[in-house]
């Protein structure tokens, strides 16, 4: 817009805008996408407009900046999205504040701002109209893909539950805020929730292949492990499906049925004794998983219209699953990470700045942008962010240099490598920060080309300041860290309450829908979140080795533990259906306990107790399964439950033994010298 108006410098402030309303952009629904977009612009131009109306009083522009950099590391809290938004406005801020403008002038770059985030949101979501629930559908796309690698890779209880994430992100698009509404979008939820059924059924299936080749049936174990790869071929072709928005083949879904088919038939006609709980309850299990199939195909048939078919508006019925102001407000505690990481980002960003302007250098900004995008609460994210972003920011510089000095003069040539730049800005993705990095110190030396910075003034001085706030960014969580192994114990805690959470959900009868949701969801995030705090605390330069062994422990056995109780989730509509939950739920109590008492002895630092046993409500629930059957549903749900509780019972007593085995020799103490760097 500014080269056609014969100035491309006016158009830097509506720029700055799109570049920082791009970064916004994240896979989700078109409504979510624009209103997280237009919020943003928004927001950069409100606070660019504050910046330039203080440009001029020094003092007050650092404190507007300490006061938007303790919100942005307050938002962390509250995920990627409102992490950018905080980002974003402080970064515009920070920007245009540097540039001394009249008061005047405030409102106009602001609304220039604005107008540059409107024009991306608009190019972001102009495919809306013709491709409307493309977003849906590729991230139920993405979940069907990771289960049909879970169903081919078949790596059983020594790995977490498959496909977690994916299948949260499907939950947030397609329930989410500014979710569609209409019979794609109905259909959408169906095969949501049909992958759920169908994720646990594959976990189920697997545990049982092992159990089988455990039994000497090495054929049996095969048939099932071929039927789970017949099952991959179907979830393959509805992840292509989804992408392409066509419908399922139906002669690859009739093969797979056709091979589960003849599996069940072996098994049931089996006449080895020793097996026949297995082989019965495995037959079921694949009984249920071929149904599955068989609704996801049908459901994919409405999906594949992508609403040509006439949608119809209804009110939202979900609810949020993650209330953001929630979890900021929750994290303005004392002793909450996320509140001391947002501290210290307001003052390094406050004294870098100080110090630039003190100096008088020019474009000293760099320094405080470099800190406020790699600093992060934990040692290990962000020495990789700040080395990341300093190897892409120098080679961008390099590149985006030679590119203007080879290439023709003019507005033109310089608005073309804008647009080469900003291409790959966004095809990089905020995730990739090296890439990213590239375009983006690439793009600044355009722009201040535009502004009649010479390219090769700029390499140095960037390169300086990157380098510097990539430092002063480790140099701070040294100063003032916030050690995750800290933290290690906490999260192994929740963990452990989620899954006696999840437990007591699913054997008990009046358990709704609702709530068997909300729990699957509190195990997945208390499992990402424990995983990601013990490959944090290893990562770190200090002695944390007890906390990382401790949660390697926990996750470990617990992998072995929520595969099982997956089962008897898999198995429990039956179960209710015969009254027979409550034959369950006497041990599912005791599990429950021994539970209680692991994370009482994690939180604690002590042993749990040796009465921590659950081997004999196993067993006397193992009587009951074999001389009753019936009172469960028939033997192949009482085979299910009772491979199950044999599997919880087996893990918690090898927890508990695991345990006091750490626990005995030396209590997992805070020692002060913990805190002290490893020797290289």
């Amino acid at each position: 817009m500014g080269a056609a108006n014969g100035d491309a410098g006016i158009g830097l402030a509506a720029t700055i805008g799109a570049l920082q309303t791009g970064f916004a952009d994240r896979p989700g629904p078109y409504r979510l996408r624009l209103l997280r977009m237009l919020g943003v612009a928004v927001a950069a131009g409100t606070t660019s407009a504050l910046a330039v109306a203080a440009s001029r009083h020094g003092v007050l522009s650092v404190l507007l900046l300490v006061v938007l950099a303790f919100g942005a590391g307050l938002l962390l809290s509250a995920g990627p999205a409102a992490t950018q938004f905080g980002v974003a406005a402080t970064a515009a801020a920070l920007i245009l504040g540097h540039t001394p403008e009249p008061s005047s002038a405030a409102v106009h770059v602001g609304l220039l701002v604005v107008l540059g985030g409107a024009v991306q949101t608009l190019l972001a979501v102009a495919a809306w109209p013709l491709r409307r629930h493309r977003p849906e559908r590729v991230a139920l796309a993405a979940l069907y893909r990771e289960l049909a690698n879970a169903a081919r890779a078949q790596r059983g209880t020594v790995a977490g539950p498959p496909a977690g994430d994916a299948l949260g992100d499907a939950r947030d698009t397609l329930y989410g805020l500014g979710h569609d509404h209409g019979p794609s979008v109905e259909a959408y939820r169906v095969l949501l929730d049909e992958a759920e059924r169908i994720r646990r059924e594959l976990i189920v299936v697997t545990s049982f292949a092992e159990r089988l080749a455990e039994q000497r049936n090495p054929i049996l174990a095969g048939l099932v492990r071929g039927s789970l790869t017949a099952a991959a071929s179907v979830l393959d072709d509805v992840a292509a499906a989804l992408d392409a928005g066509r419908a399922v083949d139906e002669d690859v879904s009739a093969r797979a049925r056709r091979t589960v088919g003849h599996t069940v038939d072996r098994l049931e006609d089996s006449v080895d004794a020793p097996a026949a709980f297995t082989r019965r309850a495995t037959a079921s299990r694949l009984r249920a998983l071929s149904g599955q199939l068989r609704a996801v195909v049908q459901s994919s048939r409405t999906g594949a219209s992508e609403g040509r078919r006439g949608e119809r508006h209804e009110s939202p019925t979900g609810r949020l699953l993650h209330d953001p102001v929630a979890l900021v407000r929750a994290n303005l505690a004392p002793d909450s990470a996320v509140l001391r990481h947002a501290a210290r980002l307001a003052v390094v960003v406050g004294a870098s700045d100080t110090m630039v302007r003190a100096a008088g250098l020019d474009r000293g900004y760099w320094v405080a942008l470099t800190l406020l995008v790699v600093l992060r609460p934990d040692f290990g994210t962000t020495l990789q962010r700040s080395a990341m972003r300093t190897a892409g920011t120098v080679l961008g510089l390099i590149v985006a240099t030679e590119l203007v000095h080879w290439l023709p003069g003019g507005d033109w040539w310089h608005v073309a490598l804008v647009a080469v730049f900003a291409f790959g800005m966004r095809l990089s993705g905020p995730a990739n920060v090296a890439p990213t990095a590239v375009s983006l110190s690439a793009l600044v030396v355009v722009l201040l080309q535009i502004q009649g910075v010479p390219a090769r003034d700029t390499v140095v001085d960037r390169a300086v300041a990157t380098l510097a706030g990539g430092a002063l960014a480790v140099l701070a969580t040294l100063a003032f860290p916030a050690w995750e192994r800290r933290f290690v114990v906490e999260r192994l805690v929740a963990l452990l309450r989620a899954y006696g959470d999840y437990l007591a959900a699913v054997v008990d009868p009046d358990t709704d829908r609702r709530r068997l949701l909300a729990v699957r969801a509190a195990c997945r995030l208390a499992r990402t979140n424990a995983q990601a705090s013990v490959d944090r605390a290893a990562a770190e330069p200090v002695r944390g080795q007890p906390q990382v062994e401790l949660g390697r422990t926990v996750l470990a056995h617990s992998h072995r533990f929520v595969h099982a109780a997956l089962t008897l989730d898999a198995v429990r509509v039956p179960l209710r259906d015969a009254g027979g939950l409550a034959r369950i739920t006497p041990f599912a109590t005791r599990a429950g306990e021994v539970l209680g008492a692991l994370a009482e002895a994690v939180a604690s630092q002590r042993p749990p107790p040796r009465s921590a046993a659950l081997r004999p409500e196993q067993e006397a629930l193992f009587a009951l399964l074999d001389e009753h059957p019936e009172t469960v549903g028939g033997p192949g749900v009482a085979t299910a439950v009772a491979e199950a509780t044999d599997r919880i019972t087996d893990s918690l007593d090898s927890l508990v033994a695991e345990l006091r085995r750490q626990r005995e020799p030396a209590p997992l103490a805070l020692a002060s010298g913990d805190d002290q760097p490893r020797p290289r």
